[in-house]
């Protein structure tokens, strides 16, 4: 015993710390070529940088990858700095980090790999946020792996090539000794190492996400990130206090906010539809929109009520969506607003609004119960009933995936409307237009392939979009109706113009009225998910706009002032006037300015000088209302006060 000891040996084999470099290089190169992979799979998303700046993105991506190694291993090499002084424990410390480096760094090269199917939903690597959709994955997981079998295959042979590698190495390596002394520096020196390549380098502060979209390209800050890294670094509670105006009454004087009283006035009982378009981007409208019409009768549609073209989803993921819309809270931090811990804050959804007036209220959803938390989250917002594919009676209509498909759930959807008591208000999500892209089997060789796959399902959605107001045309409550039809979030590009922050953003919002009792018309302003509750609100007439939100405005009275705002790239957005307002997170980096892209629908005032400096305050003064806000649980303390 006393001769295997540390007291009685002058040399240490460092063998075990020549495996563990040898396997996270080959982690390295596997992070490396996940990024290559994630880079070809989303082409379109990065078409418009250039070739030098996508090459300095992949070398400023390492430095990431650096980091996301270095604090999965943290624990390994510190285990490894003990154990190695003792010779018995080589060839266990051999195996433990065999066993380490497939279990822990393997998983996190699949996550990244994983990763890239997510992306083009949502526009950024996944964080902390993906764990609360854990209970979805599980339920869909047979549907997933069908869809993607892909990405099954790809993880199988990315684990069994590193079991492969790794076991091959180590099976090979020979000892290596060095006396005491240069192993306790090395020791040092690796700690030290790990420290350092933790933090991301010597500055100050460790990084942080912002710091991979200042450098090369703000567009480029998801290729330099990797999925790891988000996971670990990112907290989606980190809201900070932000004072960029000392005080409430200057907040009120840049954005305009009135603080008088208004009289009330006698509302109208009319019915409200609200109707969600899973993934209706903009550019599946033809001319003057897009290149070509994916959805003619929803564009159609648009032409006989009032439609604003420069229409802005306020997120990219459709939890986003539904608070914007139900609620009119724009979606400015890293975690949706109904899995964040400010999700019992006081906030008034269209459905608790109305009720006091008479109303009915329910929402329709065709996927399973339960899915992205949609019936809890519109019970929240004050909708008494919600429907989903448990309620619907004809199993045979399931997709296979996903929930009902939309023709047969939007009849349904009607006839559960017939039995609601008048006036009423509803939600109406659709799923069809979502991968993977299934179609009912009598339509299969009916609806003609587009450019990329969406086109066929965005095309059904679109005919059983027809049919619903179709039918709904016969009903007696139709024409007292007010239909606002828009889409969560935008989805897969085929038109190069919408291939950018601003494209990815832009859907269709359209009001329509069958009695023409709102004036209709294509608006050019810019107009967005929060704008909403404020429209519902103003058509019924309701004394209700205390529990308005102050970031969105009524789309019934015109604006050439309009905003639009939403978070991308690390930074807050503001869209108004023709131009757009980029403001970082990291203090230190420029705010951007700029014309809005040719998929905006310009106006015959947008050659009148815009104050770019009053719209950078006006986006200020969004960020701070919306940041206090949550932390203090005060978002209506700018809203307009009580009616009298």
């Amino acid at each position: 015993m006393f001769e295997n000891s540390f007291f009685n040996r002058k040399k240490r084999d460092i063998a075990p710390f020549i495996f563990l470099a040898l396997g996270l290089f080959f982690i390295l190169l596997g992070y490396i070529l996940t990024r290559a992979y994630f880079f070809w799979a989303n082409f379109s998303y990065f078409s418009t940088e250039t070739s030098n700046d996508v090459l300095l993105a992949f070398l400023h991506g390492l430095r990431f990858d650096f980091v996301a190694i270095a604090l999965l291993n943290t624990p390994l090499i510190l285990a490894l700095c003990v154990t190695i002084w003792f010779r018995r424990f080589v060839n266990i410390s051999m195996i433990f980090i065999l066993c380490y480096l497939l279990l822990v760094d393997v998983p996190a090269i699949i996550i990244n790999f994983i990763d890239t199917v997510y992306f083009p939903y949502t526009g950024r690597r996944s964080g902390p946020e993906i764990f609360s959709m854990a209970n979805d994955v599980v339920t869909q997981l047979p549907e997933l792996i069908f869809v993607y079998w892909g990405y099954v295959i790809g993880t199988v042979v990315i684990f069994v090539s590193y079991v492969l590698l790794l076991s091959r190495f180590r099976k090979k390596l020979k000892p290596v000794f060095i006396n005491k002394l240069l192993m306790l520096l090395l020791c040092f020196a690796l700690i030290l190492l790990f420290i350092v390549a933790g933090r991301g380098g010597l500055q100050s502060k460790p990084i942080r996400a912002l710091n991979a979209y200042s450098y090369p390209s703000s567009g480029l800050g998801s290729l330099v990130l990797n999925t790891p890294f988000s996971l670990l670094r990112e907290d989606p509670d980190d809201l900070k206090r932000v004072n960029y105006f000392s005080s409430d009454e200057d907040i009120k004087a840049v954005l305009d906010i009135a603080g008088s009283k208004i009289k009330a006035v006698e509302h109208k009982n009319h019915n409200v539809v609200i109707l969600i378009l899973e993934s209706f981007g903009l550019e599946y409208f033809g001319p003057p929109y897009g290149l070509r019409s994916y959805a003619p009768f929803l564009q159609g549609l648009a032409e006989k009520g009032r439609f604003f073209p420069n229409g802005i989803a306020n997120g990219r993921r459709s939890i986003e969506a539904v608070p914007s819309i139900l609620a009119g809270i724009p979606s400015l931090m890293s975690e949706a607003y109904m899995r964040s811990p400010y999700q019992s804050n006081t906030l008034y959804g269209l459905g608790e609004i109305v009720k006091p007036y008479g109303y009915s209220t329910a929402f329709f959803h065709g996927a399973k119960n339960g899915s992205m938390y949609f019936d809890d989250t519109t019970y929240r917002f004050g909708f008494s009933e919600y429907y989903g594919r448990d309620e619907y009676p004809d199993s045979s209509q399931f997709d296979g995936q996903w929930g009902i498909f939309d023709e047969p759930f939007l009849q349904f959807t009607l006839d559960e409307l017939d039995k609601m008591s008048k006036p009423f208000m509803s939600g109406i999500f659709t799923i069809s237009s979502h991968p993977p892209y299934t179609l009912p089997e009598q339509y299969e060789d009916t609806i003609q392939e587009g450019d990329i796959p969406m086109h066929r399902v965005v095309q059904y959605s679109d005919m059983a979009l027809r049919r619903f107001f179709e039918t709904a045309a016969t009903k007696d409550w139709y024409k007292d109706t007010l239909f606002v039809i828009t889409a969560d979030h935008t989805s897969d590009n085929f038109d190069p113009r919408f291939a950018s922050t601003l494209g990815r953003h832009q859907i269709p919002i359209i009001l329509y009225q069958p009695n023409q009792d709102i004036k209709k018309g294509v608006i050019t302003e810019v107009a967005q998910q929060i704008d909403i509750p404020a429209t519902i609100v103003d058509y019924l007439s309701l004394p209700e706009k205390d529990k308005i939100l102050p970031f969105g405005r009524s789309l019934l009275t015109e604006n050439s002032h309009a905003d639009a705002i939403f978070k991308e790239e690390d930074a807050f957005w503001l869209l108004s006037q023709g131009k757009y307002v980029k403001l970082p997170m990291d203090k230190n980096a420029a705010i951007e300015t700029g014309d809005l892209p040719d998929t905006f629908t310009k106006s015959l005032e947008s050659e009148v000088p815009v104050d770019l400096e009053k719209l950078t305050r006006r986006l200020k003064a969004y960020v701070q209302i919306y940041t206090n806000g949550l932390i203090d649980n005060s978002l209506y303390r700018f809203s307009s006060e009580k009616t009298e």
